[in-house]
C-alpha cells in the first residue's frame, strides 16, 4: 500500500465503497415482494413435477342427479386422470383433498388396475383434509359441498409453491404440463391464473362487482401458493371481508368471491389472465357461436363439464368427449382413440346448443390432434 500514489489510494478506496454498497443491495433485492417464486422453485423449473389439486366431498344423502352425486364424481375424476396419464409425458402429482381418508382411498384406489406404465404417471401425494379457517366453516356448505375449499388451499399445503387446482368435472386433450407451465408466466405481481368466462354473468349477477366485462370461472386455478400466502392484506382476510360484506348475494360463492376480489384495478394486477382454452365449457359455444378464439385457433387443452354437461344428455358433443375417453383402454393407441370421436362428432347432428356451431368437431379435436401429431 505504500508504494501507491495518493490518486491510487483514492481510486482503490472508491472502488471499495462501490463493492461494499453492492454486497449490501444485491440481498435486499433478492428479497423484494412479489418474487416471482422461491429460489428453490425456479432452481427446479425444468424438472419440478407438475402438481394439480383437485377436492372431494361425499354428501351421504346426495342423489346422482345432483351436482354432488358421488358416484357420477368418480366416473368424472376417473376420466381426468385417464386423460391426463394418456397425454402426459411427465409425472404427474395429484393432490386429493377430501372429508375423509375413505373418501381418499376411492379416488386413489381409481387408477389400481391401470398398466404398471401408466400408473406410473400419476402420482397420489399423501391425504389432506378439507380445511377451512376459523370462523370459516360454515363456507363449507356455500353453493356445492366444498366447493370454497379451493379459496383455501395455500393454507391446505402449507409446504407447496404451487399448484393447480382442477374441478372434477374436467378432462385433457392438451398435456397437462401445459396448463402447470402456465405459473411459470406469471409477471413478478401475479398470484392466480383464472380464465375469463366470456359470457356476462347477467343481471342477477350485477349485485356485486366483477372481473372486466364477463367475469370469472373458477373451475380452473393456476396458483403460486407462495405468493398467496403473501398477499397483500392477507389472502385470507379479504376473502373473509368479501363474505361478510357479499354473504346474501353470492349464488355461486368461491366463484362470485374470486370475481370480487379481482373486480378493481389494484388487485386485477394480481390476476394472470388463462387463455379460455384451457377453461372451454359450454357456455362458449350453447348460442351456436364461438366465444373463445383461442380454442379455435389452437384447439381446447382442457374441456369443462359444468353443469353436468359430460352426463345429461342435453350437450351430445361434450358427452361425446367424455363418453369416449371413458371407453378408452389405457394401452391402446391414442389414434383410434382420436379416430373413433372423429367419427362419433360427426354423427352428431342435433340442431342445438354447441351442435349449432358448424365448426365445434374442430374445436374439441385439435388440441387432441396436436398432441398425437407432436408425438412423431
Amino acid at each position: 500500500m505504500s508504494h501507491l500514489s495518493s490518486c491510487q489510494m483514492r481510486f482503490l478506496y472508491k472502488v471499495l465503497c462501490v463493492l461494499a454498497v453492492v454486497a449490501m443491495v444485491v440481498p435486499l433485492l433478492t428479497r423484494l415482494p412479489h418474487e416471482p417464486l422461491t429460489a428453490s422453485f425456479h432452481s427446479k423449473a425444468t424438472t419440478e413435477e407438475p402438481e394439480f389439486a383437485i377436492v372431494v366431498c361425499r354428501d351421504k344423502n346426495d342423489s346422482e342427479k345432483d351436482a354432488t352425486g358421488f358416484q357420477r364424481q368418480l366416473r368424472q375424476i376417473s376420466v381426468l386422470l385417464k386423460s391426463a396419464a394418456s397425454l402426459t409425458s411427465e409425472t404427474l402429482i395429484f393432490n386429493i383433498v377430501a372429508d375423509s381418508y375413505a373418501t381418499y382411498e376411492t379416488v386413489t384406489n381409481l387408477t389400481a388396475s391401470w398398466p404398471a406404465a401408466y400408473r406410473e404417471r400419476v402420482v397420489f401425494d399423501e391425504f389432506k383434509e378439507v380445511f377451512y379457517p376459523p370462523g370459516a366453516e360454515d363456507m363449507m356448505n356455500m353453493f356445492r359441498l366444498c366447493a370454497t375449499e379451493r379459496l383455501f388451499l395455500a393454507q391446505t399445503f402449507e409446504d407447496k409453491d404451487a399448484v393447480v387446482f382442477l374441478d372434477t368435472d374436467t378432462l385433457f386433450l392438451m398435456p397437462p404440463e401445459n396448463l402447470w407451465r402456465k405459473v411459470y408466466e406469471f409477471n413478478p405481481h401475479q398470484v392466480i391464473g383464472i380464465a375469463p368466462c366470456l359470457y356476462m354473468y347477467g343481471p342477477r349477477f350485477k349485485k356485486f362487482p366483477t372481473y372486466g366485462s364477463s367475469g370469472l370461472n373458477a373451475g380452473v386455478l393456476v396458483m403460486n401458493l407462495t405468493r398467496l400466502r403473501a398477499f397483500e392484506g392477507g389472502w385470507t382476510e379479504n376473502i373473509m371481508h368479501i363474505l361478510d360484506k357479499y354473504k346474501t348475494k353470492l349464488s355461486l360463492a368461491d366463484q362470485d368471491i374470486l370475481n370480487i376480489l379481482f373486480s378493481n384495478k389494484t388487485t386485477a394486477k394480481h390476476l394472470y389472465e388463462l387463455g379460455c382454452e384451457w377453461n372451454y365449457r359450454e357456455k362458449l359455444c350453447s348460442k351456436g357461436r364461438n366465444k373463445c378464439k383461442r380454442a379455435q385457433q389452437l384447439g381446447v387443452g382442457l374441456l369443462h363439464g359444468a353443469a353436468l354437461t359430460f352426463v345429461n344428455d342435453k350437450e351430445q358433443k361434450f358427452q361425446a368427449v367424455f363418453d369416449a375417453w371413458e371407453r378408452h383402454q389405457l394401452g391402446e393407441s391414442e389414434k383410434a382413440l382420436l379416430a373413433s370421436l372423429r367419427t362419433t362428432l360427426r354423427r352428431q347432428k342435433r340442431s342445438q346448443g354447441c351442435s349449432r356451431l358448424h365448426f365445434i368437431d374442430k374445436i374439441l379435436l385439435q388440441g387432441l390432434e396436436n398432441t398425437l401429431r407432436g408425438r412423431h
